[in-house]
């Protein structure tokens, strides 16, 4: 094997690498997941606000994705060929979801872009300073006139101007889909990692198996042949 099949990362072990990649999974999604139940992460929120279903599916696939992590896990740490093997499936199947969740969480946002900037308009830019949970469309008034209010204590407490909004969504759009193609890059990466881990635990194996019964193998013609002899 060749140095980026024998590592990951190029010098970190594979065992290791796939313990790290498993921590991942769950450590990121778990994250992930906790911070849309709790209205403060942006790309739960905003694309659930586009499409209320996608709120809930979004949570589910990254709850899935958790798990899968946690499974990874245990593979890495108790060396098990079962857990490692069902962690590489899983691993491309987080793959698979990750790529389904982002790109339609970017797409609905994009999409619905103006409905992002009058909610922030509304309520200010989603943040871990201001949650919110409120899925509803904001709903503004079309008076050029108009000017956000704030309400210490209130949805509109971090109400913003329609220019700092759309400066805001647009930076936010850019940042999010050139971090999702990095995001989506290691994790194929990584998928493969821990694909070749499952692959060694399962060749260690075999060779284990076949080393004993080359010994059998040989201990049993050395009793043949002092029969003979």
């Amino acid at each position: 094997m060749g140095l980026g099949m024998d590592k990951c990362c190029c010098f970190i072990p594979l065992r290791l690498g796939t313990f790290f990649i498993a921590l991942w999974f769950f450590v990121i999604y778990l994250f992930d997941a906790a911070t849309g139940f709790l209205g403060s992460n942006a790309v739960t929120i905003y694309s659930g606000q586009s499409a209320k279903a996608w709120y809930y599916i979004g949570l589910l696939l990254t709850v899935i994705i958790c798990v899968g992590g946690f499974f990874g896990i245990i593979g890495s740490l108790f060396a098990s060929r079962k857990f490692a093997k069902a962690f590489s499936i899983i691993a491309w199947v987080n793959c698979v979801l990750s790529i389904i969740k982002y790109l339609i969480s970017l797409i609905l946002m994009v999409v619905n872009r103006d409905t992002m900037v009058k909610s922030c308009q509304r309520s200010g830019f989603v943040g871990f300073d201001n949650t919110q949970v409120p899925l509803t469309p904001a709903v503004l008034t079309t008076n050029e006139y108009y000017s956000p209010v704030r309400y210490p204590g209130t949805l509109n407490a971090h109400a913003t101007s329609e220019e700092d909004c759309k400066g805001i969504i647009q930076t936010f759009l850019i940042a999010y889909g050139v971090v999702i193609f990095i995001v989506l890059a290691l994790q194929l990466y990584f998928a493969k990692v821990a694909t070749n881990y499952s692959s060694r635990l399962r060749n260690g194996a075999r060779h284990h198996r076949l080393h004993d019964q080359q010994i059998k193998d040989f201990e049993e013609s050395r009793y043949h042949m002092s029969t003979v002899y």
